[in-house]
């Protein structure tokens, strides 16, 4: 195991005619995707060889890792491998590699079922091409280990675990006004890919809230990203994409919302209001109902209808980098800030075409309004570092107050399916209908004080300097 916490592998493939010992500097596995440093030799038996590694850095280092000690096997794959070149015209040529087998490791053995793509020559969007292609209708699961690794993780030795999922958070992504456009998309652009195929697998494995609410704001981070930076004019895949996003974000969001109806709904007011009691019918029927969600959600997951969506989350450099070499230089790349002044400015005319009214605004009205600040919100959070902190700061800090409120009073909106869910309840009764009412007005009640703090708050925001003029 000691070559293996080095990040090292070491292996002899017998490949029915030859042997071919191969060195493998590992750069990990990232959204599926490897990058190594790999040294091949021929070789005559099953023992390795290291004054064959061409690298003799490589060969000292691994010297100094065993420390004199033997080399000795631990595991070994046995595959069955179907393998094909790929032309991408003008791209470059792809492997195609299909291997079912197993691993095995004295009377241990785990089945090792994967497709594998692999550049041979070429520009590495070919990948991406060939994925496009190859996968076209087919559910895909980016694998998190490699084959020597899931033999570690079968003899229970330290390189071969795979954690469980978790959610993962949004991370602070950093840039600056000497960026250009197209630099700043594949900071964010990758930040936010990253974040939605982890929540991706963490909504599959685990039932908590924060996955379905992960996954919309990576999505949402990467659907900002794509618009503020007018992404579409490197090409249509970036405008598809965009709307993929904002597709699935609709799918995450029914069983976000379902969780609300619970969290933010129903238990705030069980627990202050008499006759509503906070474990019963009413929690039971929410409960199935979002327990209904959820497997309508895991089921959309697992299927095809999102690959294209997950290839360019996982290839978002190369669809970046493919889309730059067909403009062929004509593509027109300004810096950040211009970016930024611009859709800073829109966004604000937006929300304050709404603001200019909000004494006379209609329900439906003020949902609109309520979408349009969440964009300037997206947008200000995106764009804040390159602006003054002393200015930009006070700016947010108002918005997001007013935006905290404007979500409850959308919350309040949605709290209006518990009639709904009640009423699909044959077991419920005229009992629950009448609990579902109660809670319903109790947030009316509150939504009409939330509103009267809105305004004020929208009155006090447009006092504040709009630090992008």
């Amino acid at each position: 195991g000691a070559l293996s916490r080095e990040r090292i592998s070491l292996r002899i493939r017998d490949n029915g005619d030859t042997r071919v010992q191969t060195t493998k500097l590992d750069g990990g596995l990232t959204k599926g995707l490897s990058q190594t440093l790999e040294y091949e030799n021929e070789i005559a038996d099953d023992v390795p060889d290291l004054n064959l590694i061409s690298d003799r850095a490589v060969a000292c280092r691994i010297e100094k890792v065993l420390e004199g000690e033997p080399l000795v096997p631990l595991f070994e794959t046995c595959i069955n491998r179907t393998a094909a070149l790929i032309d991408i015209a003008g791209e470059g040529v792809v492997e195609l590699a299909i291997d079912i087998g197993e691993v095995r490791a004295g009377d241990k053995s785990a089945p090792l079922d994967e497709v594998e793509l692999e550049l041979k020559s070429g520009s590495p969007f070919a990948m991406l091409s060939a994925a496009e292609k190859l996968f076209a209708g087919v559910a895909v699961t980016p694998s998190k280990l490699h084959k020597a690794q899931r033999g570690f993780a079968l003899i229970g030795l330290t390189g071969g675990e795979e954690a469980s999922p978790a959610p993962a958070f949004s991370k602070k992504t950093e840039i600056t006004r000497a960026m250009s456009g197209v630099e700043t998309l594949r900071s964010v652009g990758n930040a936010a890919a990253e974040q939605i195929l982890q929540n991706w697998e963490f909504m599959l494995a685990d039932p908590a809230p924060e996955g379905p609410h992960q996954l919309r704001v990576g999505l949402r981070r990467l659907r900002t990203a794509l618009h503020m930076l007018n992404a579409k004019k490197l090409g249509p895949e970036f405008l598809a994409l965009e709307e993929m996003a904002q597709r699935l974000a609709g799918v995450a969001g029914e069983l976000r919302d379902a969780d609300v109806l619970l969290s933010d709904i129903f238990e705030p007011a069980a627990g202050q209001l008499e006759g509503i009691p906070e474990c019963g019918a009413l929690r039971d029927a929410l409960t199935a109902h979002i327990a209904e969600k959820r497997r309508a959600v895991r089921d959309s997951l697992r299927s095809a209808d999102w690959t294209m969506l997950k290839l360019h989350c996982l290839f978002f450099d190369f669809l970046i980098d493919r889309a730059l070499a067909r403009a062929d230089g004509d593509f027109t790349d300004p810096k950040i800030l211009k970016h930024a002044d611009k859709a800073l400015a829109k966004a604000w005319r937006r929300v304050n075409d709404w603001g200019e009214r909000i004494d006379d605004l209609t329900t439906d009205e003020r949902h609109s309004m309520r979408k349009k600040l969440k964009s300037l919100r997206y947008v200000t959070e995106f764009f804040l570092p390159l602006y003054s902190a002393k200015k930009a700061t006070p700016f947010l800090k108002k918005l997001q107050r007013l935006q905290d409120v404007f979500g409850y009073l959308n919350d309040v909106a949605t709290s209006r399916q518990l009639l709904d869910i009640v009423a699909k309840n044959k077991e419920a009764g005229a009992d629950l209908n009448s609990q579902a009412l109660i809670i319903y007005n109790w947030h009316l009640d509150r939504a009409d004080v939330a509103w009267r703090n809105t305004k004020k708050r929208w009155k006090k925001l447009t006092k504040v300097e709009r630090f992008w003029e």
